[in-house]
């Protein structure tokens, strides 16, 4: 027997299944599939270099040693060089506008999706998926309609998952881990309990669906639009900065104890957050009722060193802002007046499989 029980079993979500806390994150309906892999080209390497120049020299960074990117109409994947050799490549993408292949084996059906993005075709033109290796997840936002009690508390994903894309788990992790020592530590010091469980059970279901308004909800509509996808990585990355990140910077471990867009500094942050986003979709969904999706994409090339947490990491944001202002006023004006999408999404992508060869 324990006075507490501190539930880290991550998706498992012991407690939140045993219970019935689970709750689906239905408005986000996303699906992973991921495989470890053999014969990834290196980004960095000489044979892509003397193919492509101009890209490889615009980068001077080591693309091979981190985690990349590749994105596309209502999905995104990503390229993470593991040790020894072996690099884990995988797509998460929104149901509602990609349909995925069926029929064949299931790292092919993963690999002839991903070869219809130009870097990744390159890549992963000999690359092999290893047998037994290829993983899928459906639906997998979730969130707990309870997170602590008098003697237990939820933590890291058994509480909760939003999405992979920016890596916010270690981030829920930190927040919820902090709230929970506190909970620990204040009824050890016989301290009133329940207005604290009341207290950490309403700022996380807040928290959840604020981080989840602000920075995922239709996102997938315009992740294959090179300029409004800039903007908002510009914007996403730089107000979490100051207005989350910043925190626990300035203010020390106390703030890890305030979940993420609960406080009252971080308030103006969500809002503007949500805004830019919500516009952000709204717009992407004019361009494809028009047939203009990904028009604007060719010939582009965004080059960013990053936010720090001095006072100049507000210029990039401020630019950004700007480029927001005039999107609105050259094309985002006409969706205004628009009603809010419906929930049926039609046209999704169906990519092919065009064989279905056993893997040698």
């Amino acid at each position: 027997q324990a006075r507490w029980v501190v539930d880290a079993s991550g998706v498992a979500a012991l407690l939140a299944r045993q219970e019935g806390w689970r709750q689906p994150n239905t408005a986000h309906p996303i699906t992973a599939v991921w495989a470890r892999w053999t014969g990834v080209k290196d980004l960095d390497g000489l044979e892509l270099a003397e193919k492509f120049p101009h890209w490889a020299m615009a980068c001077h960074g080591i693309r091979a040693t981190a985690t990349n990117h590749f994105t596309g109409d209502g999905w995104w994947a990503w390229c993470i060089p593991l040790k020894g050799g072996d690099v884990s490549v995988g797509v998460v993408f929104d149901q509602r506008r990609v349909q995925w292949p069926e029929g064949g084996w299931p790292g092919e059906r993963l690999k002839n999706f991903l070869m219809q993005h130009p870097v990744a075709r390159e890549i992963l033109a000999d690359a092999q998926w290893r047998e037994g290796d290829v993983h899928w997840r459906k639906n997998l936002p979730y969130s707990s309609r309870t997170f602590a009690g008098d003697g237990f508390a939820l933590v890291g994903d058994a509480s909760g998952f939003l999405d992979p894309l920016y890596s916010p788990g270690m981030d829920w992790i930190s927040f919820t881990v902090s709230s929970a020592v506190k909970l620990i530590l204040s009824q050890q010091r016989d301290e009133e309990i329940a207005p604290l469980v009341a207290k950490c059970n309403r700022d996380f279901a807040r928290s959840y669906e604020r981080w989840f308004t602000a920075l995922y909800k239709d996102k997938y509509e315009y992740l294959g639009e090179y300029d409004l996808l800039r903007l908002a990585f510009l914007l996403d990355l730089g107000l979490y900065y100051l207005g989350v990140a910043s925190q626990p910077f300035k203010r020390g471990k106390i703030a890890l104890c305030e979940s993420v867009f609960t406080s009252p500094f971080s308030g103006p942050f969500f809002h503007l957050m949500r805004t830019y986003n919500r516009r952000f979709a709204q717009i992407a969904r004019l361009r494809r009722e028009g047939a203009r999706l990904q028009k604007q994409n060719a010939n582009h090339r965004f080059m960013f060193k990053g936010y720090t947490f001095a006072y100049s990491s507000v210029f990039p944001i401020f630019g950004a802002l700007a480029g927001w202002l005039r999107l609105e006023m050259t094309e985002g004006w006409r969706s205004w007046w628009q009603r809010p999408a419906a929930t049926h999404q039609p046209e999704a992508l169906m990519v092919p499989v065009r064989r279905v060869t056993p893997q040698r």
